[in-house]
């Protein structure tokens, strides 16, 4: 492993990856945990400043929020995992209680695998979601290094897709 030292240059990119906005979406929906701030954001600012937007994000406490350039419409509740009761509940509680704009959203949900899977559950069996219009994706899973998770991952997202 390199470690970076005082001093040394370092390059940082930006967040890859083939998910972009829909444009033509009547409203967008992100979900996710503080593993995907810097999707949220580029997310947000490649929205035009008219689009509507719902976005869930789970950090650790209010010290951990940043500000975030958005279009005016935009609901943007920060969820807060420390003294919570049930921390891995809180993205999907939320949106379970959320109010849905009319119209057809574009869904982005990426996070922790657990609770990526309990939001996937509920858009697509409790509200009826289309899965061509969402882009719902486990970055990581609690209690797992990442080898550990990438060699279950397929088979954990086989059994994912089996759910609905």
């Amino acid at each position: 492993m390199v470690q970076a030292a005082p001093a040394d240059t370092l390059q940082v990119l930006g967040p890859g990856g083939g998910y972009a906005p829909n444009p033509d979406a009547d409203w967008h929906l992100l979900a996710r945990d503080e593993s995907a701030l810097p999707a949220i954001a580029a997310s947000l600012e490649s929205m035009t400043p008219t689009a509507t937007a719902a976005v869930f994000i789970v950090v650790a406490g209010p010290e951990h929020e940043i500000e975030v350039n958005r279009p005016e419409a935009t609901t943007l509740p920060w969820l807060h995992r420390n003294g919570s009761a049930s921390p891995a509940d809180l993205l999907v509680d939320a949106i379970r209680a959320f109010e849905f704009p009319s119209g057809s959203p574009h869904v982005f949900v990426h996070g922790e695998a657990g609770e990526t899977r309990a939001v996937r559950r509920h858009l697509l069996s409790d509200r009826g979601l289309a899965k061509d219009g969402a882009s719902i994706s486990p970055y990581w899973r609690r209690d797992h290094t990442d080898e550990a998770w990438r060699a279950i991952k397929k088979q954990w997202l086989a059994e994912q897709d089996a759910d609905v």
